[in-house]
C-alpha cells in the first residue's frame, strides 16, 4: 500500500478510449451474447450500505444512535418482511469501477477545476454515438447500459452493529489535487482503489451485514460480445489469472466491504438460438460445472484485446485477498 495509505492508483492505461456508438437493447443481436449470471456473494468482511437514516439500535443492554443498513420489504410466501441487502446500484458502481481502470475508458465525472489532470482524451463520453467501453456496458447520459445488476438480499440473522473510526472527506480544503495523488508529471497517477484490510474499530456506529453471510446475486446482459463479456467476468473477479474480492458500500477505508463472487450458473441466449423464427426468445442454455469453466476461460482470453494487462495487474495487486490479513488504519491517515 502507499505508505500507511489503506489504497494505491491504478494508473491510466497508455492507450486513449475507442469510442464507438453502441448497439443498443431495441432488439436481442443474434451475434451477441445475452442472459444472466447467477452468483453467491460472500461478504469478507462487514458490508454497510447506508439508507440514508439514522435511528436507535439496541445491543445488549444499551441503544446507539446508528447510521442504517438499506433494506426493503419482500414478500415471504403470504407475509412481507422487512430484509436486509447490497443494493444493485451499488454493486454495479464498484463494477464499473474496476472496468474502467482495466479497460481504456473515460473518466466520467471530474469537477472543473480537476480536469487539467487528466490524460489527454479522457475526459467523460458526452455523445450516445461515441461511447467508451465502459458507458457502453453501464450507461451515459441518453443511453442505457447492456448490463443490470439486481439487489443482493441478505438471509434473516444477517444484521450486525459495530463501531468504526470516524471517516473524513479526503484532501478537503485543498484547491487542487494533493501532491500525493500526482505523478511525476504533475497528472493524476490514476484511479483509487481501496485495499482489503481487517475492520478497525472505533466510535461510529453503524448497521451492517455482517462477516460470512451468502447472497444470491444475478447479473442480467444483454447485446456482449465475448470479449466484453469476459471484460465483465474480469470486473468480477473471476478471470483465472486475476482473482480477487470486491470493495463496496461505505467504510471502505477502515475495511468495510470486503466481498467474494462465486459464478453457478451462466443462462446463455447465443446467436441463432437466442430468436426462434417466431421471435420468440429460446429457452436458455444453462452452463454449469466444467463447461462454465470452460466457458468463463474462452471469453476472459477473448478479453485480452480490450484488457490493458498493467492496469490488470495493478488492480488485482490492490485488491489482493491477502490483504485482509493486514489490520486498517484505526486514525486518520
Amino acid at each position: 500500500m502507499n505508505g500507511e495509505k489503506p489504497y494505491e492508483f491504478v494508473g491510466f492505461p497508455s492507450k486513449r478510449p475507442d469510442r464507438k456508438s453502441g448497439v443498443g437493447q431495441d432488439q436481442i443481436q443474434r451475434d451477441l451474447l445475452s442472459g444472466t449470471l447467477e452468483l453467491t456473494m460472500e461478504t469478507l468482511t462487514p458490508v454497510h450500505v447506508g439508507s440514508g437514516y439514522t435511528d436507535f439500535v439496541k445491543a445488549g443492554n444499551q441503544e446507539y444512535l446508528a447510521a442504517l443498513q438499506a433494506s426493503k420489504r419482500v414478500r415471504d410466501n403470504a407475509t412481507v418482511r422487512r430484509r436486509y441487502l447490497i443494493p444493485g446500484s451499488s454493486i454495479k458502481g464498484a463494477v464499473r469501477s474496476i472496468v474502467e481502470a482495466i479497460t481504456a475508458s473515460c473518466v466520467r465525472i471530474v469537477q472543473n477545476k480537476y480536469r487539467s489532470y487528466l490524460p489527454n482524451g479522457y475526459a467523460g463520453c458526452s455523445k450516445v454515438d461515441s461511447l467508451c467501453l465502459a458507458c457502453r456496458l453501464f450507461g451515459a447520459q441518453d443511453y442505457q447500459g447492456h448490463v443490470s445488476i439486481e439487489d443482493a438480499v441478505a438471509p434473516p440473522g444477517s444484521l450486525v452493529l459495530i463501531g468504526t473510526p470516524l471517516l473524513w472527506t479526503p484532501a478537503r480544503g485543498t484547491r487542487g489535487l494533493p501532491p500525493r495523488y500526482l505523478d511525476s508529471d504533475d497528472r493524476a497517477s490514476g484511479r483509487k482503489f481501496y485495499a482489503h484490510a481487517k475492520p478497525a474499530q472505533g466510535p461510529d456506529p453503524r448497521t451492517c451485514i455482517k462477516t460470512g453471510t451468502q447472497l444470491p446475486l444475478r447479473i442480467h446482459f444483454i447485446n456482449l460480445s465475448e470479449a466484453e463479456l469476459g471484460v465483465l467476468l474480469t470486473a468480477l473477479g473471476l478471470h483465472p489469472q486475476y482473482r480477487f474480492p470486491l470493495k463496496l458500500g461505505g467504510g471502505k477505508p477502515v475495511g468495510l466491504g470486503s466481498v467474494k463472487l462465486t459464478l453457478n450458473a451462466l443462462r446463455l441466449l447465443h446467436g441463432d438460438q437466442a430468436i426462434q423464427q417466431t421471435g420468440r426468445l429460446a429457452q436458455a442454455t444453462v452452463l454449469e460445472g466444467n463447461p462454465l469453466e470452460q466457458r468463463v476461460k474462452q471469453y476472459t482470453k477473448n478479453a485480452s484485446e480490450l484488457l490493458d494487462s498493467e492496469a490488470l495487474q495493478a488492480l488485482a495487486n490492490v485488491l489482493a485477498e491477502e490483504g485482509l490479513n493486514n489490520p486498517a488504519p484505526a486514525d486518520p491517515y
